[in-house]
């Protein structure tokens, strides 16, 4: 088993028994879905509030490098904060789940999958597919768009694409792929 799935396996089960809801994104929900690229960091979209924070430290103490201040910074602004596996060297970046319309209906389709001797809940195909372009339209990310060709490459609900690609304002880079 690599370094990478132990340390999400051990993150999964942290949360799951302090009933912490999370689902894994990023590259290793690629890996999920489409061919994977490398990586050395786990992405896992959490619903934390400031009183959760303090708790997800203590959760990973003491075989994780974690600042609790950094944890209920994230908890309050929506951010994003990291947990460094002290054995592996893996870094887990928590994203605290945003609050707009897309960002809930997201998390509310996660779905339970089995990876590599356990279950963990992750993004569904299309909604990994929007924040890609959604980076993609923010960052000018060239690899972010090819993650998402090749989620799209992979078959996907174009219905449930165009609804929300044009709520989130990324009509055109879908169409761009979809053709192209």
């Amino acid at each position: 088993m690599s370094a990478e799935i132990e340390v999400l396996k051990d993150a999964v089960a942290r949360l799951e028994k302090a009933g912490i809801r999370y689902m894994l994104t990023g590259s290793m929900a690629l890996a999920y879905y489409a061919p994977p690229r490398m990586t050395r960091d786990i992405d896992l979209v959490v619903e934390l509030d400031p009183a959760g924070a303090q708790r997800v430290a203590e959760l990973f103490a003491p075989d994780y490098y974690l600042l609790p201040e950094d944890a209920l910074r994230a908890a309050r602004e929506r951010g994003i904060f990291n947990a460094l596996h002290l054995g592996h060297l893996v870094k887990v970046d928590f994203v605290v789940r945003k609050d707009d319309a897309f960002r809930r209906n997201e998390f509310e389709r996660r779905t339970r999958v089995p990876l590599g001797g356990f279950q963990a809940w992750i993004v569904t195909k299309e909604d990994l597919i929007l924040s890609k372009l959604v980076w993609a339209k923010d960052s000018g990310s060239e690899l972010q768009l090819r993650d998402a060709r090749a989620l799209l490459a992979a078959g996907a609900d174009a219905e449930y694409l165009r609804r929300w690609a044009g709520e989130l304002g990324v009509a055109d880079l879908l169409a761009r792929l979809a053709h192209g």
